[in-house]
């Protein structure tokens, strides 16, 4: 909406602007109507007329006068006796007032009328600068710099003389520029910038010029994430506010377009890895089984020597063991990829060491095994066959490390700490595990390398179980394989 000119800043020439204009205009139309020679009525139409275009082209001050003005003349002219400002009829005086009533309340409404029009238009031109926009925001793709691009076209869309992006970084102590022009970025600014990210509310300084710097806090996920620093503007809070939360969407749509290319690296990895496992498998199983075969029809040829029995119980064990290890891998990897979730069942411990001792009778023929289970060790809630596997890689690691002769030691209790979960031990007297290769340590969890495949497996499955695997000195010498597993029977008093 205009504002008139205050006082003593170009108010008194565009006051005297207004007086000249009305009194030309309706001196001249008066000389005009006089010249044609037209009656009272008519000559009223016309000055009526006059006044509405004054309101038009002047604004309402200039129309009031020019309503007095043409009613002055009116008076003086046209109405009897003529030459005079006196009325003889008194339905002369009604005319005279109702024509400066319909004059002022006409040229009003054409003055709002026009402000409206001008309303509408500068509405109209907001919505068109947030269009455009938005329209550059979100069809931009996703590449580098396009954040501090977007800044820039929504200072330039509200003319701004300068301004840019600050992104609240994580782990830095202060926000970081990706964007800025204009005006260089001194501390007051800085300042500024602190205080709207901590208050998450936008902040507004006045400027040269009649302008103002305006500070947006971009919300994503209710979070500050930056803030938009607008200097030298002139634009409404009715098009800035607007601006600022399309820039704070770019920004999110950016940081949803990272991490879903993220994430659909992560997919591709997973399903390649399957891939990749699946067609391991088959090209391993079958000369596995074709071994299997040999060897069977081996142990019947060669029934009476013993040498080559021993040669091959040691090859049946270890191609046992090699056809463990990929079935093995093709769980974790349908596990990991979310192709396949445990079924989880109250299971007793016994049953899981009974399993797992069958699955490597060849295994233990030179190890004896001796097992304890206390007598309130509950059930372990988890997928059994997958408990097995994780059992049958401990067992099979620690007879490989143990001397020939030693005992493995399976146990199972309740957890000494959590009562929620059930602890299955596996305990060996062979040289023991160097504390930076033992899962759940200060090693590289990654490292398989270093703690062999069957440990690694044995911590996948067990962590897909609710469970966690891990490796400890054992006192006297060897180790200790734990594995801790959600138990299956709630303890009284603590709540599951």
């Amino acid at each position: 909406m205009p504002q008139e000119p205050r006082p003593g800043t170009g108010w008194l020439p565009a006051a005297v602007a207004d007086l000249a204009v009305a009194l030309l205009a309706v001196g001249g139309s008066t000389a005009l109507v006089r010249l044609i020679d037209l009656n009272s009525t008519t000559a009223g139409l016309v000055l009526l007329v006059v006044v509405l275009g004054i309101a038009l082209a002047r604004g309402l001050r200039a129309a009031v006068i020019g309503a007095f003005a043409a009613t002055l003349a009116f008076n003086f002219f046209f109405l009897p006796p003529l030459h005079t400002f006196t009325i003889a009829e008194p339905a002369n005086w009604v005319a005279l007032f109702c024509f400066l009533i319909v004059a002022v309340v006409v040229s009003r409404l054409v003055l709002q009328a026009r402000e409206q029009a001008a309303d509408a238009l500068r509405r109209r031109r907001e919505i068109e600068v947030l269009y455009d926009l938005s329209i550059d925001l979100f069809t931009t793709t996703n590449r580098v710099g396009v954040l501090g691009e977007a800044a820039a076209r929504a200072l330039r869309s509200v003319g701004a003389g300068g301004g840019g992006l600050l992104e609240n970084a994580e782990g830095s102590n202060r926000p970081t520029v990706v964007s800025w022009s204009g005006r260089s970025l001194a501390p007051e600014h800085e300042r500024l910038v602190q205080v709207v990210l901590d208050r998450g509310e936008s902040a507004e300084v006045p400027a040269p010029g009649g302008a103002r710097d305006v500070y947006f806090p971009l919300l994503v996920g209710g979070k500050a994430s930056g803030v938009l620093v607008v200097l030298e503007t002139h634009a409404g809070r009715t098009v800035l506010d607007p601006v600022a939360r399309l820039v704070a969407l770019a920004i999110e749509r950016e940081r949803f377009l990272v991490e879903n290319a993220h994430l659909e690296a992560l997919r591709q990895s997973e399903s390649l890895k399957t891939s990749l496992l699946r067609a391991v498998s088959h090209d391993l199983r079958s000369p596995l089984t074709a071994i299997g075969l040999s060897i069977e029809s081996l142990r019947r040829r060669l029934a009476g020597q013993a040498e080559a029995r021993t040669a091959l119980d040691d090859l049946a064990r270890e191609s046992g063991r090699l056809a463990r290890r990929i079935d093995n891998l093709l769980a974790l990897a349908r596990l990991e990829a979310g192709r396949s979730v445990p079924h989880a069942e109250p299971t007793p411990p016994a049953d899981l060491f009974r399993a797992a001792r069958e699955g490597l009778s060849l295994v233990l023929v030179a190890h004896p095994v001796h097992v304890s289970i206390a007598a309130d060790c509950p059930d372990a809630f988890a997928d059994p066959s997958l408990v097995v596997e994780v059992l049958v890689n401990l067992v099979e690691n620690a007879a490989r490390a143990a001397p020939e002769g030693t005992a493995i030691e399976l146990t199972a209790a309740r957890h000494p700490v959590e009562p929620r979960l059930v602890r299955l031990e596996v305990a060996d007297r062979g040289p023991g595990v160097a504390p930076e290769v033992r899962p759940g340590t200060d090693g590289d969890p990654a490292d398989v390398a270093r703690r062999g495949l069957g440990l690694e497996i044995a911590r996948g499955l067990a962590a897909a179980n609710g469970g966690h695997m891990s490796l400890h000195p054992r006192p006297g010498g060897g180790t200790i394989a734990r594995v801790d597993l959600p138990a299956a029977t709630p303890v009284e008093g603590v709540e599951t």
